[in-house]
């Protein structure tokens, strides 16, 4: 997603992410930059690079796409209005709070698990769907935290196939695998 690519600019920049968001705040004349897809991003930033742009002016221009491509694709149509939430990783990146806020005029809000809310979110669906089919939860509890978890993996060998198993454990019961191809069951450990 975003944050993928945004990581993958900062990469090929030579800085760490963390410091893509302040170094694009510097920026005093953000340049304009494609953003209606990554592949045309990423050559215009290469561009707007060989013609000697600054890098805080090429990130924010950066940021400045990133937000219109989400104000043109994800909320096309729609009227938003206070208050904004903004959550998922690239809530992170202090240049794209401003630049939302900036582009929507309004102030925007980061929520304290800002990072994990998606899958807090689809955790609270699933739950509540095996409620309504009167179904049991498998979740352990947060006591799972605690446990030694082993991760092995191995050639099986009971096919021509020779798939590499990976199986993970959880003090000493089999959870689950993955990596058959033939459909034979994992947990022969």
């Amino acid at each position: 997603g975003t944050g993928s690519f945004l990581d993958q600019q900062a990469s090929r920049i030579g800085i760490p992410v963390e410091e893509f968001g302040p170094l694009a705040l510097q920026s005093n004349h953000p340049v304009r930059i494609a953003g209606r897809c990554t592949v045309f991003a990423e050559s215009d930033m290469i561009h707007k690079q060989q013609l000697g742009h600054k890098t805080s002016d090429i990130l924010a221009g950066l940021c400045q796409a990133m937000v219109r491509n989400y104000l043109s694709n994800v909320a096309k149509g729609k009227d938003l209005k206070p208050p904004v939430f903004f959550q998922g990783g690239v809530a992170a990146n202090v240049g794209m709070q401003r630049f939302l806020s900036d582009t929507l005029e309004l102030p925007i809000h980061i929520p304290r698990d800002y990072d994990v809310m998606g899958a807090i979110g689809i955790a609270q669906i699933a739950k509540e769907t095996l409620e309504l089919k009167g179904k049991p939860s498998r979740f352990a509890g947060l006591e799972i935290l605690h446990s030694e978890f082993v991760n092995e993996s191995y050639v099986c060998q009971r096919c021509p196939n020779q798939c590499e198993i990976v199986e993970i454990w959880r003090e000493g019961i089999f959870l689950a695998s993955w990596g058959s191809r033939c459909g034979q069951p994992g947990g022969k450990r």
